[in-house]
C-alpha cells in the first residue's frame, strides 16, 4: 500500500506507463549519505565562524575608521558664511531687484585723485601768475580792453595815475604828549601862556574840534613817554596819543612840492629825535650830528623857493612857516651843543610842535 503511494503514472502515446520508486534500500543508502553530509557541514560551520572572529580582530571596525571625505565636506561647509538660519550652503546672493554692475563699468579707466588735484592746482597757479603779470604791466586799477587803440588809452591812463600818486604829499605820523583839549581858543591860549612862562613847550592845533594842546613830541611811544615824565615834575597832566597828518589825499601837486615836503619830514624826525635825546641826558647831540642837521636845513631853504612857487595863498604861507620852524629847531640844537643849556632843547621842542601845526594847515588849505 505504501509502495503504491510512491508510484507515478505517465501516459505516453495514449498508454499509461507506471514508474516504480526506488526500493527501501536505496532510500536507506541515501539517508546514510545525507547523514554524513550533515555531519560534515556541522564540522565546517564552526571552522568558518572561527575564521570570521580572527579576521574581525585584524580589520578595523567601521566606528574606528576615519572618513577623510566626511572631514573635507565638514571643513568646506564650516568655511562658508554663517546666516541667521544656520545654513551655510544656501547663502543669499544679490538683494532683491538689485541690478548687477555691467561689465563695461569695470573696463572704464579710473583717473587717480592726485592727478586731478595736480591739474587743478596747476591751472589755479597759472591763472594767478598770469593775472599778476598782467597787473604789473597794465596797472591793477585799469581794466583790460581789446584793441590797439583801447590798449594805448589804458596805458596812458595808468601813467597818469602813477604820476598823480608820485606827486601826493607825504604823511607825518608821530607820538605826541597831549596836555589838554579845549572847545574855546581863548581858554587854550591862556593855558599855553602859563606853560611858556615855565620855559616849557606847548602849542594849540588849528582847524580841529576840539582844540588840542600838545606839549611834546617823539618819534615813537618810548620817546613820548620820556617827554611826558619830565612834565610830571611840574604837576602837568599828560596823555600820550598817536597823531597823524595825512597828505596822501593831496594829489596832483608838482614834483618839486612833493619832494620838498618829503625831505622836510625826514629832517623833522631827525631833529625831533635829537631833541628828545638831549632832554633825557643823551649823547646823540654832537658836533657831527648838529652839522648834518644844519646842512639839511640849508638844502631845504635853497629848494623851497622853487617848490613853493607852485603853491598859492594860505598853503604857500603855511609852507613857509613850516620851513622857518625847521630851521629854528636846528639852530636851537646847535645852541645846546655849544652852551649846554636845557632851555634850548625846550625851544627846539616848541619849534617842532609849531612845524607840525603848520604842515597840518598846509594839508587843510590844499583840500
Amino acid at each position: 500500500m505504501n509502495q503504491d503511494k510512491h508510484k507515478i503514472s505517465v501516459r505516453l502515446n495514449g498508454k499509461e506507463q507506471t514508474l516504480k520508486r526506488e526500493t527501501q534500500d536505496r532510500i536507506q543508502v541515501d539517508s546514510e549519505v545525507f547523514s554524513n553530509e550533515q555531519v560534515r557541514s556541522e564540522e565546517i560551520v564552526p571552522t568558518r565562524e572561527q575564521e570570521e572572529i580572527d579576521v574581525a580582530e585584524i580589520i578595523p571596525q567601521p566606528d574606528n575608521v576615519i572618513h577623510f571625505e566626511k572631514k573635507h565636506e565638514e571643513r568646506k561647509r564650516n568655511g562658508q558664511p554663517f546666516w541667521d538660519d544656520g545654513n551655510r550652503e544656501k547663502s543669499p546672493k544679490l538683494p532683491f531687484k538689485r541690478k548687477k554692475k555691467s561689465a563695461t563699468n569695470n573696463s572704464r579707466p579710473k583717473i587717480p585723485l592726485m592727478m586731478v588735484v595736480a591739474v587743478c592746482s596747476a591751472i589755479i597757479v597759472g591763472l594767478g601768475f598770469g593775472t599778476m603779470i598782467l597787473t604789473v604791466f597794465k596797472g591793477s586799477s585799469v581794466p583790460v580792453v581789446q584793441g590797439v587803440e583801447q590798449e594805448e588809452a589804458t596805458q596812458a591812463a595808468a601813467s597818469v595815475d602813477a604820476t598823480v600818486e608820485g606827486t601826493a604829499l607825504p604823511t607825518l605820523s608821530i607820538e605826541v604828549v597831549q596836555g589838554a583839549a579845549f572847545t574855546e581858543l581863548a581858554q587854550g591860549e591862556e593855558v599855553v601862556a602859563r606853560i611858556h612862562e615855565q620855559g616849557l613847550a606847548g602849542t594849540l592845533t588849528k582847524g580841529t574840534d576840539p582844540i588840542y594842546m600838545f606839549i611834546g613830541a617823539g618819534g615813537d611811544r618810548a620817546q613820548a613817554t620820556k617827554i611826558g615824565s619830565l612834565y610830571e615834575e611840574y604837576g602837568q597832566d599828560t596823555y600820550l596819543k598817536s597823531y597823524q597828518v595825512d597828505g596822501q589825499d593831496i594829489t596832483g601837486q608838482a614834483e618839486e612840492v612833493s619832494a620838498w615836503f618829503t625831505n622836510a619830514i625826514d629832517h623833522y624826525k631827525k631833529v625831533m629825535q635829537l631833541s628828545v635825546d638831549g632832554l633825557n641826558g643823551g649823547s646823540l647831540i654832537t658836533t657831527e650830528s648838529v652839522k648834518s642837521i644844519e646842512e639839511n636845513a640849508q638844502a631845504l631853504q635853497a629848494e623851497r623857493d622853487v617848490a613853493f612857487s607852485h603853491l598859492t595863498g594860505d598853503s604857500q604861507q603855511h609852507a613857509l612857516e613850516m620851513g622857518d620852524k625847521l630851521v629854528l629847531a636846528g639852530q636851537k640844537l646847535k645852541e645846546y651843543e655849544s652852551k649846554g643849556e636845557q632851555d634850548a632843547l625846550w625851544q627846539s621842542q616848541q619849534a617842532i610842535l609849531d612845524a607840525l601845526v603848520s604842515y597840518e594847515q598846509v594839508v587843510q588849505s590844499l583840500q
